[in-house]
């Protein structure tokens, strides 16, 4: 699910897939947030996976930070940049 909802240390419950709590009413996420889910949606073409893959790294990158800050770890940023380079 969102990392928005770890950061808020929220647990979604439902079966995955379930949006409704995330991008619905009942979500607790702020207009930002639910701006940039609006543009992470993609087909199965796989250059609109390519295009919002490149979309989501700067946000993946800030969950990362945050996430191994959180425990404790190095970010490795470096690392998870060469990685993404070669995927996309």
């Amino acid at each position: 699910m969102s990392g928005w909802y770890m950061e808020m240390e929220e647990h979604v419950d439902g079966p995955y897939g379930v949006w409704t709590k995330i991008e619905g009413k009942r979500s607790k996420l702020n207009e930002m947030q639910l701006f940039l889910l609006t543009g992470w949606d993609c087909g199965r073409n796989s250059n609109e996976i390519m295009k919002t893959m490149r979309g989501m790294f700067p946000e993946f990158l800030r969950l990362n930070k945050y996430l191994s800050t959180q425990v404790d770890i190095e970010a490795k940023e470096d690392h998870i940049k060469k990685i993404m380079d070669m995927a996309i």
